[in-house]
């Protein structure tokens, strides 16, 4: 009779102490990959958002998913929908690792950026969203809307380089990019 009780006991106490704390999430920095084409007929500059994540816990997490938005120069926000390959991408245990986040924006987006980011200044954004964490491997505890709130800076030249490499009319009101 006691038997089933204390293992009943010993089950609660694990799955309590298993509870995921929640991880902490600092804006690395954003850059700028290259361009993407897509179908139907889309084109788009491939900017990636890394975070870097600490794992308090004493096991391994991981990030499923991140969703949410980039705002850039205070106006233009993309959606942002991100799904981990597998199980996720698993943060060893009170270490920090470094989370890559895609985010896609649109030609024209970057263009009014670049004509909007005169003289090389900067292009301010803010990423906000919610993460989806898995604690433990062995009991994949699901835990979901981790906030994250981080703002940063991409370098206008990383936008500028990347858009030189796609066949674009010279439109009005923007700056002719040369061609090299």
């Amino acid at each position: 009779m006691f038997r089933p009780l204390l293992v009943a006991l010993g089950l609660l106490a694990l799955a309590s102490s298993a509870c995921v704390s929640k991880p902490t999430v600092k804006l690395n920095h954003a850059e700028i990959r290259g361009v993407q084409l897509g179908w139907p007929p889309q084109v788009a500059v491939q900017m990636t958002v890394v975070l870097d994540v600490y794992n308090p816990n004493g096991y391994d997490v991981a990030v499923r998913a991140v969703r949410g938005q980039t705002v850039l120069a205070s106006r233009y926000a993309i959606p942002v929908e991100f799904r981990a390959e597998g199980n996720g991408v698993w943060l060893p245990s009170k270490q920090t690792t470094a989370v890559s986040v895609p985010v896609n924006v649109p030609a024209q987006t970057a263009l009014a950026l670049l004509g909007e980011a005169l003289g090389g200044a900067p292009i301010p954004y803010r990423f906000a969203g919610k993460a989806d964490v898995t604690g433990t491997r062995t009991f994949a505890i699901e835990e979901d809307d981790y906030a994250v709130d981080e703002q940063g800076e991409i370098p206008r030249a990383q936008l500028e380089s990347a858009l030189r490499s796609l066949p674009l009319p010279q439109l009005p009101g923007l700056p002719q990019l040369p061609r090299f």
